[in-house]
Parts: C-alpha cells; structure tokens; sequence
C-alpha cells in the first residue's frame, strides 16, 4: 500500500492518518487546524503516564493489517536513565503508526521522529494503545542536548529551540524558518538543564498526588 503510492492511495492514507488525529487529539482554530493544541505545563506532567530520561537504543518498524488496510507501525526500544514520574520497565518499546521500510514511508504531520542514539525527556501516554504514545503529539519530547561551546547539556522543544522556561510548553510550536531562526537566536547557556526541567516536573507531580490524598 505504500510502496511508492499513486495519488489515490496516498489520500485514502492522508483521509486515515486525519481522522486518527482528529480522534485522538483537540485542535486549533481553522487558520492552524493541523497543530495540536499545546497543553499547559502541569496538564503535560499530570496527563502522562510515565515521564522519564531515556536514550533510544533500537528501531525497528513492521507492517500490520487495520480495518483501513496495511499500515506501517514501528517499535523505538528506550533504555531509561531516569524515572521521573512513574515507573517503567529500565528497558521497554514505545509502539507508535508510522515508520520506513525500505522505500515504503509512512508518517504523521508533526510526530517527531526518532533516531538510535537520541537522548530525551520524555510525556508518555497510551503506549501500546494510541497510534502515537507522546502526550499531545510533538509536545511530549524534549531533547537533551548540550552545548557545543561550553558542553553544557540544556533541554530542547522537540523542534529544537532551547527550552528556556517551562511557560514555554504551551506555547504553539514553530516549524521551518521560523524553527531555524528561534534557535539561532535562543543562547543555549539560557536554557534549563535536565536537572532543572526535572525538577519541577516531580514539583507537579508531587502537588497533584498530595491534592489527590
């Protein structure tokens, strides 16, 4: 079905992917109706079921038969450095639609993308039973990086600008020129640490458990 699609059948796979996002996530008004609604910071920690540091250690993407025909769902094997919020498995697979096999592509509008080797913070719901695991979408991955001048590690948004508050998480996320233009213009030496973000998010999650009492 996705080998090299005729214009037919990618619509048929564009009508799918639509109304699987439509089900699964709020949206903006019409001007933006393919973005997801960026979700408050503690709404973020509170919504997901797991929140953790972890460094992606494998891929691998299979096809599999649905109701709307052969699909492409794939398998990013984490190794967790960090427990932030709940408590995963050390090593366990997120499952999400969408993947490459051989010249077969099959992808989400605005699902990051992930590569062996990557290091993330990372909002995790629904694993295993919605076709994309990350809390609200691309708002549930926060790359670590570090700091080519000092070596510092800062977190990034998943579009790579670095995160400089976490008044930032609902804040629309930028794409394109305008992705490549913040993150020249954000000083990664202005960012928060690993350790920074992760401590406030366990400051939420610790509020909401002791509301919950």
């Amino acid at each position: 079905m996705f080998r090299r699609m005729k214009a037919g059948r990618r619509s048929a796979l564009a009508r799918c992917l639509a109304l699987l996002f439509l089900l699964a996530f709020p949206l903006l008004p019409a001007a933006r109706a393919t973005s997801v609604v960026p979700p408050e910071f503690e709404r973020l920690v509170t919504g997901s079921d797991y929140v953790v540091r972890a460094v992606v250690e494998d891929m691998r993407s299979v096809y599999r038969d649905g109701p709307q025909g052969r699909v492409i769902v794939s398998f990013v094997k984490l190794r967790v450095t960090e427990n932030v919020v709940g408590e995963p498995p050390a090593v366990f697979e997120l499952e999400m639609l969408g993947g490459r096999i051989g010249d077969d592509e099959m992808h989400i509008v605005g699902a990051p993308r992930f590569r062996v080797g990557d290091e993330d913070i990372l909002f995790i719901s629904g694993n295993g039973r919605t076709f994309y695991p990350l809390y609200a979408l691309m708002h549930g991955r926060y790359p670590v990086r570090r700091d080519a001048k000092s070596g510092r590690e800062y977190v990034a948004r998943s579009n790579a600008v670095p995160l400089q508050s976490v008044r930032e998480v609902s804040l629309p996320m930028s794409t394109g020129p305008v992705a490549a233009l913040q993150q020249r213009a954000v000083d990664p030496a202005a960012a928060l640490s690993p350790a920074d973000f992760i401590a406030q998010i366990k400051a939420v999650a610790q509020e909401a458990e002791q509301h919950a009492k």
